[in-house]
C-alpha cells in the first residue's frame, strides 16, 4: 500500500513544480537572476526560500520516489509483460486527458494569445516560447500518445537527441516530459526487480550494467530509488535524528548551490568522455543533492510527524492532477488575468502578476479535484491490465 507519508512528499515536490512554473511566468526574476546582481528576486533565488518553488529538485524526487515505489510493486508473481503494460495504462490515461485539456483551453484562446501577450508584461521568456502547439489532429495524437510517453522532447530528454525530437515548445503540456522519463525508468525498475528474483549473480551484473550506462542521466535516480526501497525492505536504514538532520541540510545547500554555482567534480562528471554511459542530462549536483535530501526524508520520523494533517494529505492525494492540469491554466487563463487585469485596471505589471498567479492557483486546485476522479481512472485501467 502507498504510504500516506510518501503521497505527502509526492505533493511538496508536486508545489514545488507548479510554483517555479509561477514565477517563471510571472516573476521571471526570482526564477533567473543571481545574487550576486544585488536584486530582490536574486537574493531570494539565492536562499533558503528559493527551496519553497525549487521544481528541479521536485522532478528528481519524483523520479527517486518512482523508483522506491515501483520496486515492491512490480516484486509480485505476474509477468513482466503485464507489469509493463499496467505501467503505460497508469501513465497513459491522465497524460490523454491532461492534452484534450490543454488542447481545448488552446482552441478556446487561440485567437487572444495570452500567453505571449503576457510575456510581454512580466517579460517572461518561458511564457514567450513555449506552449505554442499547433491545433490539428495529428500533432495532438502524437504529442500525447507518442512524446509524453515514450520519445519526449528535444531540450529535455534523457535519452535521445534533440535532432529526433520535436521542440518542448510545441508540447500540449510541457511538463509531460518527465512522463516519457518515467516510462523509461519503469523499464529499468522491472528490469532488476525481475532479474534479482531470478538470479542475485544476474542481478549484480545487470545493476552493474544499469548504472554504468546511465550514472549521469536522470535514469541514475531510478535505481538510486529502487535501492533504497531494497535497504528499507530489509531494515538496513535505522532512524538516527541528528543523522536525519546532516542528510536534510547537506541536501538542501547542495540543491540551492546547484542554481548559483556547480562543483568543479560535478562538471568533470558531465564533461568526462564515458563511452557506455548515455549522455548527461545536466543538474547532476541537484541530483545528488535529491538524492541526499529524500534520504534524510525517508529516515526522519521526526519529519514524519510533522508532515502531516487534511492540506497536506489532500495535497499528496492530489498531486499527480495538479501536475496535469496546471500547465494549461498557467498558459491560458493565468496569463489571460494578467493581461485582463492590466488593460482593466490602472495597476502596477507587479500587481498584475500577482493577480494571475492567484488565479493560476486557484484554478489548478479546483481542475486537480476534477483531474482526481480521471487519476483514479487510470489506477484503474492500470489495474486491469495487470490481471487480463
Amino acid at each position: 500500500m502507498r504510504s500516506a507519508y510518501l503521497d505527502i512528499i509526492r505533493g511538496l515536490a508536486c508545489m514545488q513544480v507548479l510554483l517555479l512554473h509561477i514565477a517563471e511566468a510571472f516573476f521571471p526574476a526570482f526564477a533567473t537572476e543571481k545574487i550576486s546582481d544585488f536584486t530582490l528576486g536574486g537574493l531570494v533565488h539565492g536562499s533558503p526560500l528559493y527551496l519553497i518553488y525549487d521544481g528541479y529538485t521536485g522532478v528528481f524526487v519524483f523520479f527517486l520516489l518512482s523508483g522506491y515505489v515501483l520496486t515492491p510493486s512490480f516484486d509480485k508473481d505476474i509477468g513482466p509483460h503485464r507489469l509493463l503494460a499496467a505501467r503505460w495504462g497508469r501513465l497513459l490515461v491522465p497524460a490523454f486527458a491532461a492534452c484534450v485539456f490543454s488542447f481545448a483551453i488552446k482552441w478556446l484562446l487561440f485567437d487572444y494569445n495570452p500567453s505571449v501577450k503576457a510575456a510581454a508584461i512580466s517579460g517572461s521568456v518561458f511564457l514567450q516560447d513555449w506552449w505554442q502547439p499547433s491545433l490539428d489532429w495529428r500533432n495532438f495524437f502524437k504529442d500525447s500518445l507518442i512524446n509524453a510517453i515514450f520519445l519526449g522532447y528535444a531540450e529535455t530528454s534523457a535519452l535521445l537527441t534533440d535532432a529526433y525530437l520535436d521542440s518542448i515548445s510545441s508540447a500540449y503540456v510541457a511538463p509531460l516530459w518527465t512522463l516519457s522519463v518515467e516510462m523509461h525508468g519503469s523499464i529499468l525498475v522491472l528490469l532488476l526487480v525481475t532479474m534479482r528474483r531470478h538470479s542475485a549473480v544476474l542481478y549484480g551484473l545487470v545493476l552493474f550494467t544499469v548504472v554504468v550506462v546511465v550514472i549521469r542521466s536522470y535514469y541514475i535516480l531510478f535505481v538510486i530509488g529502487h535501492l533504497l526501497a531494497l535497504a528499507r525492505q530489509e531494515d538496513w536504514v535505522k532512524d538516527k535524528p541528528t543523522g536525519a538532520a546532516i542528510y536534510l541540510l547537506v541536501g538542501a545547500v547542495l540543491c540551492l548551490m546547484g542554481e548559483m554555482r556547480t562543483f568543479a567534480l560535478f562538471e568533470a562528471v558531465c564533461e568526462a568522455d564515458l563511452p557506455f554511459s548515455i549522455y548527461c542530462s545536466g543538474h547532476i549536483q541537484k541530483m545528488i543533492g535529491s538524492i541526499i535530501l529524500f534520504y534524510g526524508l525517508m529516515i526522519s520520523t521526526r519529519m514524519q510527524k510533522i508532515l502531516r494533517g487534511p492540506v497536506l494529505e489532500w495535497l499528496g492525494t492530489h498531486s499527480f492532477p495538479i501536475y496535469l492540469a496546471h500547465w494549461p491554466i498557467l498558459c491560458g487563463f493565468g496569463s489571460l488575468a494578467l493581461v485582463l487585469t492590466m488593460g482593466t485596471w490602472q495597476v502596477t505589471p507587479f500587481v498584475a502578476c500577482a493577480v494571475a498567479a492567484c488565479v493560476t492557483l486557484v484554478l489548478t486546485m479546483i481542475s486537480a479535484v476534477l483531474f482526481r476522479r480521471i487519476d483514479e481512472w487510470g489506477i484503474g485501467f492500470s489495474r486491469w491490465l495487470r490481471h487480463i
